[in-house]
């Protein structure tokens, strides 16, 4: 029975194929990213600047953006469903989410762990598991308010995380209050920082908040009329906006990671380009679902990619040239992975993905507490 009502909610869901596109080429870009890090010479340094300072921003912005926008869109399709379940309760809504989440951050220190005893890393590491494990965890009360008050939020997340480095900074590597801080909030700086991308996440729930509400909505041409003509004008013309701004604020900071230029220009053009994708899957001008299946794949698993990818650091670490042999090698990647990744999608589905197998592990957890908490008070 909870196994269909789990499957039930799965199905209610009306999907926008555009977000699963722009997760999964945020992921691509991640991945790739990679790769160029990874198997770059080092005397060809400046070509993996260059691509860091367009690309990371974009592939780190677009994921946790995309993830805040699917956050939304599961809580409220979860919390519509629990109004009409017999089963289901907020209170099993809340479990499944925060259950999901600290298993991502459980998987997160695991991977930090395994990194500092080959790398000499650290445990406290804001990669990207870590930042989403804890960004899902702290965003989960403001789900419940106002969009307005989450954009404004995650607005003064990103200024604040500026204005706070530079009061910081100067207690770096110390053992002190400040110091611990340092390294609790901003450690290391070329990742993922807390406040930077919890803001972004709580941006994109604002985001998906405004795109549940119209996506809804039962009548089709009504449904097509509020998606073109009130939300993505709206999000095209913001999007722009956070371009220009980003590239011309204290120009050319829109090059290094992690600054508020960088972080406007990113958030802008991945609200650009999900804007444009909507905009042509509502018109269906494209058919979205053939289009783009190769970033559907990147996107169905993310989690499980992210982590299996690792790997490839050995491959050709540090040989590969500039101007053919990492070109000829990210080609050949490219053609690879979609080929394993459609394969795996057909023979194993969900179940080789991370995500959804912690999504049903945590769904089975928080209705078996709830089960056994009412037998008890029974």
């Amino acid at each position: 029975m909870i196994f269909i009502e789990y499957r039930s909610i799965i199905k209610n869901m009306r999907r926008i194929n555009s977000i699963d596109t722009v997760r999964g080429f945020s992921m691509f870009l991640m991945v790739f990213g990679h790769i160029m890090l990874w198997w770059l010479r080092p005397e060809d340094v400046w070509l993996q600047f260059w691509l860091y300072a367009f690309l990371q921003p974009l592939g780190a912005t677009g994921f946790l953006f995309v993830s805040g926008v699917s956050a939304a869109l599961s809580y409220r399709n979860y919390q519509s469903t629990a109004n009409d379940s017999d089963t289901i309760s907020m209170t099993t809504v809340r479990n499944v989410y925060l259950l999901r989440a600290f298993f991502i951050l459980v998987i997160a220190f695991i991977f930090n762990s395994l990194n500092a005893l080959i790398w000499g890393g650290s445990i406290w590491e804001w990669n990207a598991l870590q930042t989403i494990g804890v960004s899902l965890i702290f965003a989960w009360p403001f789900l419940k308010t106002s969009k307005l008050f989450r954009i404004v939020l995650g607005i003064l997340m990103i200024i604040g995380n500026q204005l706070i480095l530079n009061v910081l900074m100067l207690y770096e590597g110390e053992v002190s209050l400040f110091g611990i801080l340092f390294h609790v909030l901003f450690n290391p700086l070329d990742q993922y920082v807390i406040l930077i991308y919890l803001g972004i996440l709580i941006i994109g729930s604002a985001i998906g908040e405004y795109i549940y509400q119209i996506n809804i909505t039962e009548e089709e041409n009504k449904r097509k009329y509020l998606f073109k003509n009130k939300l993505l004008i709206h999000m095209l013309l913001i999007g722009i906006f956070l371009i220009v701004f980003g590239f011309f604020y204290q120009f050319p900071n829109f090059l290094i990671f992690n600054t508020i230029s960088s972080i406007s220009s990113a958030v802008g053009l991945v609200i650009t380009i999900l804007s444009s994708l909507m905009l042509i899957e509502v018109l269906e001008k494209i058919k979205t679902n053939k289009s783009y299946k190769y970033f559907f794949y990147y996107s169905f698993y993310s989690f499980t990619i992210f982590l299996l990818h690792n790997p490839l650091i050995f491959l050709f670490t540090k040989q590969l040239n500039a101007y053919f042999t990492i070109w000829l090698a990210c080609a050949v990647c490219i053609v690879l992975f979609g080929v394993i990744l459609r394969f795996t999608y057909k023979k194993l589905g969900k179940f080789a993905s991370l995500k959804a197998v912690l999504s049903i592990i945590s769904f089975f957890i928080a209705t078996e507490l709830i089960e056994k908490k009412t037998k008890r008070s029974a």
